[in-house]
């Protein structure tokens, strides 16, 4: 993709200590290089709401008078959602590949990709997923596409979003919002060089296609292959 908007630097903003900052459409590129964070750790979060509350529609027919106060639609669970977080990898030697949960392709911290997956959350629990990139090694990494899909669910109520803690300055905070019907993966943010900087920027792209789509809309290049479903471990 290219980086078409001003890159956004941390003392554009004046802020200090650990005040989350929101990365949005209207801001959406920030340079970790301007805030001292291009290397260490760069811990990429996910949390969403396993259980959407959706509100449930009044039953509609004639007026009727009541004693009873006036209250608030009831509240229902939506169906279980089961979110992944994931990342396709490029290297500027031209080696690729993915990162994620199925297929127990969970990557490596210390070696090769140097990008791994902690877990896979399907309670969507408050620690979530977390995707731990080493940017000791970040000058062999051309890009990176931090991507979530839906195993189970949808996106619709879930209140997903991706925090990137970097290892220096405030985290980054990426709603996963608007998603657009039966949205099935969406890309967060790219993580890449511009010029001498190392930047995050905002996607936040949903498409009814997996993981093959988000490689063909970002021209990454692999072949892909049905999966098998995931275990109970």
């Amino acid at each position: 993709m290219r980086l078409n908007r001003m890159i956004i630097r941390a003392s554009d903003e004046g802020e200090g200590g650990n005040r989350v900052e929101k990365m949005t459409a209207a801001r959406p590129i920030q340079s970790l290089s301007s805030r001292g964070a291009a290397t260490g750790t760069l811990r990429v979060n996910l949390i969403w709401d396993q259980l959407p509350m959706i509100p449930t529609p009044r039953p509609t027919g004639g007026l009727k008078l009541s004693s009873r106060r006036l209250e608030p639609p009831p509240i229902s669970h939506g169906r279980l959602v089961d979110l992944d977080l994931g990342c396709l990898y490029e290297f500027t030697a031209g080696q690729r590949g993915v990162v994620q949960a199925l297929g127990h392709r969970r990557g490596d911290f210390e070696r090769p990709p140097y990008i791994r997956l902690d877990q896979d959350d399907r309670s969507g629990s408050a620690i979530g997923e977390n995707l731990f990139i080493n940017l000791d090694h970040a000058d062999e990494l051309n890009r990176v596409l931090i991507f979530v899909f839906a195993y189970q669910g949808a996106f619709d109520g879930a209140n997903a979003k991706v925090t990137l803690h970097p290892a220096i300055g405030n985290p980054l905070e990426i709603k996963l919002e608007n998603p657009i019907a039966h949205a099935k993966s969406c890309a967060v943010a790219m993580l890449l060089r511009h010029g001498s900087e190392l930047v995050v920027q905002r996607e936040v792209q949903f498409t009814t296609g997996f993981q093959s789509e988000l490689d063909r809309m970002y021209g990454w290049g692999m072949r892909w292959q049905d999966g098998q479903p995931k275990g109970l471990g």
